[in-house]
């Protein structure tokens, strides 16, 4: 271990309060540092992370997130009455993150023009502290080939998180505007730091299990390894009310706990470093990239006085169904099982709860929805109806409180689950398959169609008559 008096807020970015948010439009440019890609090809179309706006227009069609780049992208299409569609990608704490407020981010995405209508695809950034604060879109003329679009905005000094979001943009010229979106990436001019700490901004860390980890972003040369430096101060007090900032120059006394490794992650006990009970640590990751030498990282830090839970998962989304897979009727209801988990210091007793979150739910407002044990890690839920539900676990203790939200989806079959679950039909069987009577089974049935449709002419656009 070394000490040593080290710079820790290398991008901590400051502006005077008078300066609002700029938005500077970069168009089809890569930006020149390392990118962090977010959700790349994990477009989830069942949930509630896409939307329709314009008047709540009918949901357009061509909501996909298969195609032909690596891994899937996402399309969205607007029709005569909708004019806008957009999908979610970004929902997260700036703590969680790790990102300051007042840091400057370039964010973007790879596009594509999938229709001949000449209009305008968008990125978009909203701020919240409970409301939204405030929202910077940008759109841009897309072409019918892949490009990428970014633009930069200055978080606002009382942002606590942020929302990025994706766009096509019809204004209701009553034509089909669709676009592919892919490769949605943020990332910090000059060369993007380590992010996402674990704890996260703030949160308690277990003195007997003193592992810290982060997230690195892509090399800014493809290929290239990625190393990092990890520098730890102990304190007795909190050294600053800015929870995303910490110092920003320190006295001596910083500890260099692991230099050029090439983990994301550092146990402090096998580091040789001893973390005390009821003290806080900053801490920073400084990220050495062959091509753009060591960025700084942000500061962050946790603490080890008693801490609300430090994570709640509410496990993965559910596609289950209200009949028997052999189409025979139930008795109209679906029981199925949620299973929750959180991770705490245990200093203090701990609760949980689940609870329907009434208005991201849809379905009927008769639907009965019966969770039979909501203060246990495990409940069974009967629903009788159809719809997508949104099912919140919160894990509590005498300090605060951690949660985390899954998504069930209730079809009144099992094909129709099965072709709604984006791991299941679409990852096995791209275009079905085969299975052209969509019952999900490939038979003789299906053979029946292929055969009174052979050598048929699909179009009179092929120079023979349908």
């Amino acid at each position: 271990m070394t000490k040593t008096a080290f710079f820790l807020g290398g991008f901590s970015f400051r502006h005077s309060a008078g300066i609002l948010a700029a938005l500077i439009l970069i168009l089809a440019a890569a930006p020149a540092h390392a990118l962090f890609l977010v959700n790349n090809g994990g477009f989830d179309i069942n949930a509630a992370d896409w939307n329709a706006a314009g008047g709540g227009g009918p949901w357009a069609p061509g909501h996909v997130a298969t195609g032909g780049n690596p891994g899937g992208y996402l399309t969205l299409q607007g029709n005569d009455n909708t004019w806008s569609v957009w999908y979610q990608v970004i929902n997260e704490n700036l703590n969680v993150w790790g990102i300051p407020v007042g840091t400057t981010i370039t964010f973007g995405a790879d596009i594509i023009n999938l229709a001949t209508v000449a209009d305008s695809a968008g990125l978009k950034i909203e701020a919240w502290n409970g409301a939204k604060i405030e929202e910077f879109p940008a759109t841009f003329t897309v072409t019918p080939s892949w490009q990428r679009y970014s633009a930069q905005y200055t978080i606002p000094q009382n942002a606590l998180s942020l929302k990025m979001v994706l766009t096509n943009v019809n204004y209701g010229k009553g034509a089909i505007a669709r676009y592919g979106f892919d490769n949605v990436f943020f990332a910090i001019p000059g060369g993007t730091p380590a992010l996402k700490p674990v704890p996260y901004v703030g949160r308690g860390l277990n003195p007997a299990n003193p592992i810290l980890s982060w997230t690195y972003p892509d090399p800014n040369r493809p290929d290239d390894t990625l190393t990092a430096d990890v520098y730890v101060l102990e304190s007795d007090v909190l050294l600053s009310t800015e929870p995303n900032l910490g110092p920003v120059l320190v006295d001596p006394g910083v500890v260099k706990v692991a230099d050029d490794i090439t983990a994301s992650s550092v146990n402090l006990l096998t580091a040789g470093y001893t973390v005390q009970q009821d003290k806080y640590y900053y801490w920073a990751v400084h990220v050495n990239d062959p091509t753009l030498g060591t960025i700084k990282g942000f500061t962050w830090y946790f603490q080890t006085f008693d801490a609300p839970p430090v994570s709640a998962n509410a496990g993965a989304d559910q596609y289950v169904w209200l009949t028997m897979n052999d189409g025979t009727p139930t008795d109209g209801k679906v029981t199925f099982t949620l299973t929750g988990s959180y991770v705490d210091d245990s200093k203090s007793p701990v609760t949980v709860a689940w609870a329907l979150d009434p208005a991201l739910t849809q379905t009927d407002p008769a639907t009965q929805v019966v969770i039979h044990n909501p203060n246990s890690l495990t409940t069974q839920v009967t629903i009788d109806n159809t719809g997508w539900f949104f099912f919140v676990f919160t894990a509590q203790d005498q300090v605060g409180s951690a949660s985390d939200v899954v998504n069930v989806g209730v079809y009144a079959g099992a094909c129709e689950a099965a072709y709604q679950d984006p791991s299941d039909i679409q990852t096995r069987y791209p275009n079905g398959h085969g299975d052209i009577n969509g019952n999900c089974e490939i038979d003789l049935e299906d053979l029946a169609i292929l055969a009174r449709s052979w050598l048929d002419c699909m179009s009179g656009k092929l120079g023979c008559t349908p």
